[in-house]
């Protein structure tokens, strides 16, 4: 399968130990500006982070994630209990198009081969081990971590490192892979449950703006701060679709989330005039990290049980030398 650079992105905000109150019918949706693609345009500029942690970064906002950062996440997981954000792979065959080119002509597939293999220390022929190959599109709708090499912009990738100088179809990414990340992401996660913000002034279901976002730190005493993870539940998410799977923000929240320090986070929308626009912005420009697909219903649930809406976040990705994007089981510990 060749792997082409293209666009994806990521936070996660979560708070603890407050009363959170269940929704309130809104009042009909007042409509909204949208972000133009001029206005994208001038945030390649103004939301660049290129240079800020030196001309041969490859970490981007996960530099915002100190060692006291990780220290003051531990600390949430007071109860040992952990919760999956990885919603289940679902098996698809690869499309025959696929098969004869290499090329990835479907958005996505997911597929198994499994076989077994016969004991050689027995003359019964009875198998003696189990194994499978997997091959399947990363970034599809399952969830997994973008590199930052997965999205390009007027021929560079973040920190103005070069595509064409950078990426082949043979080895993949020689700078921005997953591999960055091989320490792994250790920080504080909050959860922003739209599904329980008092007076919403929208529908539920609806994308989030700034203005919930704060609204939601104001009901429940938590602040977004530097390293932090944002993620935002909107509604329960449908069987077998991954739409709603990781909440959904408006693309206008992005200069919020610079300003903020966010590290990581999801599901943020992107514009009519240009559908890679939200991974352009965050990829690009400002090195923020993205988990694509995340499945937040049970940590919605579970964060609501217990009234703490800040977790411990822990993604380890692969160390595979050149790739765009790995498949991971994000932990939430509490």
């Amino acid at each position: 399968m060749i792997l082409k650079p293209t666009i994806g992105a990521g936070v996660l905000i979560i708070c603890c130990g407050l009363a959170v109150h269940a929704r309130q019918t809104p009042a009909a949706e007042t409509p909204r500006p949208e972000v133009t693609k001029a206005q994208v345009q001038r945030w390649m500029t103004e939301l660049s982070n290129w240079g800020r942690w030196g001309k041969d970064d490859q970490l981007g906002t996960l530099n915002l994630i100190t060692p006291e950062k990780r220290r003051q996440a531990q600390a949430l997981a007071k109860r040992g209990l952990v919760v999956s954000l990885e919603q289940p792979v679902a098996l698809v065959p690869m499309p025959e198009a696929t098969k004869r080119d290499g090329r990835s002509h479907a958005i996505w597939f997911y597929e198994i081969r499994f076989r077994t293999f016969p004991d050689p220390d027995l003359e019964t022929g009875n198998p003696g081990f189990s194994s499978d190959i997997k091959e399947y599109h990363v970034h599809g709708p399952m969830t997994h971590l973008d590199a930052l090499c997965h999205a390009s912009y007027q021929g560079k990738w973040y920190n103005g490192f070069v595509l064409a100088e950078g990426f082949s179809d043979q080895a993949g990414c020689s700078k921005l892979g997953t591999e960055a990340v091989k320490q792994g992401i250790v920080t504080r996660g909050i959860l922003v449950d739209m599904t329980r913000l008092k007076n919403p002034s929208r529908p539920a279901g609806a994308r989030a703006y700034v203005d919930d976002l704060e609204a939601w730190e104001r009901q429940t005493g938590l602040k977004v701060s530097p390293g932090d993870a944002l993620f935002v539940y909107n509604a329960p998410a449908p069987p077998g679709n991954r739409a709603g799977l990781g909440g959904s923000m408006d693309i206008s929240v992005l200069p919020w989330m610079k300003a903020r320090g966010v590290s990581i986070t999801s599901a943020i929308r992107s514009i009519p005039e240009d559908p890679r626009a939200n991974h352009v912005v965050s990829l690009v420009a400002m090195g923020l990290h993205l988990l694509d697909g995340p499945r937040l219903d049970e940590l919605a649930q579970t964060a609501a049980r217990l009234n703490q809406w800040e977790f411990l976040l822990v993604i380890a990705p692969p160390n595979v030398p050149g790739s765009t994007g790995e498949l991971v089981n994000p932990l939430a510990m509490f």
